[in-house]
C-alpha cells in the first residue's frame, strides 16, 4: 500500500503517515520462519520459605505490581518493578512486566523533552561502602504550621544508603554534628574502618551549616576529609539531590499539620528506601540488601575509564531473600508512639 502510494507522487513519511506504519515496519523483513515465543498465562512464583515453585495467574502478578505502584515511596519504571517483583520470588523478565503493565493500563506517560542541554554529573566511584558519603537539607513545607521544616539526609554513594536522617524546624551545626557522631558510632566502629586505612570523604554543598568551624574541626579530628561543591553546582553532589529528587515526589501529595505527622512519614519512606525500594544506582536492589549481598561476595565491582564503574550481579533475583544475612544492615526505626 505504502509502495503503490508513493508510485503516484506522494512522498513517503506522508505514505507511512496515512497508511499507520513507521518506518521500522516499512522496512522490516523477515528473518527465516522462526516465530517468536507466545505469551503465556501464568508466571512461576517461589515461595522465600518453603523454597517451592508455583505457577500463578498473571492476574497475581497484576495485583503484585498495583501495589507497587500504589505505594508512593516504590518506583514506577517498568524495570525497577521487574526487580522488585524479582526479589519477592517470581520469575518473570521486564518485557513481560511491561506487557502487563500495558494491557493493565499501568504504564506512565512518557516525560516531555523539554530541548535544554543539561549538564554531565561529575562522577565519584567509590568501590566499598562508607568512603564517599553525601549530606544535604531538603526543605518541606508543614501547612498546619505554615513553617519550613528541614531535613537532614546523610548517604552513602555506594551503596545509596541512607546511614541517618534527622528534621526540625531549623537545622544548626549541633544537630548536623550530632547526626555524625551516630554515624561513626553505628557504622564505622562496629565494621572497624577508620581514616588510617581508607580515605572517607565527606561532599556538602556551601550551607552555613557545614562550613562552620564546629562541623569542620568534628571531620578534622576524625580523620576525614570534608569537601565542598563548588557554587551552583548541585551536580557534584548528584547522589543527595537524586535522592532528594526520590523524597520530593513521594511526599509530593502529603499534607502535614505539624513536625510529628512529618516525621511518622518519614519513618515510612526511610525504611521503605532502604529495605525495600529497588534503586537503578545498585542493580534495582535495595540498597541494603546491596550492602549484605556486597559483604557476601555476590558484588563485583569492575573499574572502567573516566571513573566509572560498572556494578555486576552474581546471583539471581529469586535468591536473594533466601541468602543468610541478607538482612544484615535492615534499616529499623524506632517508631514513634
Amino acid at each position: 500500500m505504502v509502495r503503490e502510494m508513493m508510485s503516484k507522487g506522494i512522498k513517503r513519511d506522508e505514505s507511512l503517515l496515512q497508511s499507520g506504519l513507521t518506518r521500522n515496519q516499512f522496512y522490516y523483513k523477515v528473518k527465516g520462519n522462526r516465530r517468536g515465543r507466545l505469551k503465556t498465562e501464568t508466571t512461576k512464583w517461589r515461595d522465600p520459605q518453603t523454597m517451592k515453585i508455583y505457577e500463578v495467574d498473571n492476574e497475581q502478578v497484576t495485583r503484585e505490581i498495583v501495589d507497587i505502584k500504589l505505594d508512593p515511596d516504590h518506583p514506577n519504571w517498568y524495570k525497577l518493578i521487574t526487580n522488585t517483583i524479582q526479589i519477592r520470588g517470581y520469575y518473570i523478565n521486564h518485557k513481560k512486566v511491561y506487557r502487563l503493565m500495558f494491557e493493565g493500563l499501568l504504564l506512565d506517560d512518557k516525560p516531555k523533552i523539554t530541548g535544554r542541554n543539561f549538564v554531565k554529573f561529575r562522577k565519584v566511584a567509590p568501590i566499598g561502602a562508607l568512603q564517599i558519603i553525601e549530606m544535604d537539607i531538603k526543605y518541606v513545607y508543614i501547612e498546619g504550621t505554615g513553617k519550613q521544616g528541614f531535613v537532614f539526609t546523610i548517604l552513602d554513594t555506594f551503596t545509596r544508603c541512607v546511614l541517618h536522617w534527622t528534621i526540625g524546624y531549623s537545622m544548626k551545626s549541633e544537630q548536623i554534628k550530632r547526626a555524625w557522631e551516630y554515624v561513626i558510632a553505628e557504622y564505622y566502629q562496629p565494621l572497624g574502618i577508620n581514616h588510617k586505612e581508607t580515605i572517607i570523604e565527606i561532599r556538602s554543598d556551601n550551607g552555613r551549616q557545614f562550613v562552620s568551624t564546629m562541623i569542620r574541626e568534628f571531620f578534622e579530628i576524625n580523620g576525614m576529609t570534608n569537601v565542598y561543591t563548588h557554587p551552583y553546582t548541585p551536580e557534584e553532589n548528584g547522589h543527595i539531590e537524586s535522592f532528594h529528587s526520590i523524597l520530593g515526589k513521594s511526599l509530593s501529595k502529603d499534607i502535614f499539620n505539624d513536625l510529628t505527622e512529618l516525621e511518622r512519614r518519614l519513618i515510612k519512606f526511610y525504611t521503605c528506601y532502604n529495605n525495600d525500594r529497588s534503586h537503578s544506582g545498585v542493580k534495582g536492589i535495595p540498597p541494603t540488601k546491596f550492602w549484605a549481598l556486597f559483604d557476601l561476595g555476590y558484588i563485583e565491582v569492575v573499574p572502567l575509564k573516566l571513573n566509572q564503574l560498572r556494578i555486576k550481579l552474581k546471583v539471581a533475583y529469586q535468591d536473594i531473600l533466601t541468602l543468610p544475612d541478607i538482612n544484615k544492615y535492615k534499616y529499623r526505626v524506632i517508631q514513634l508512639p
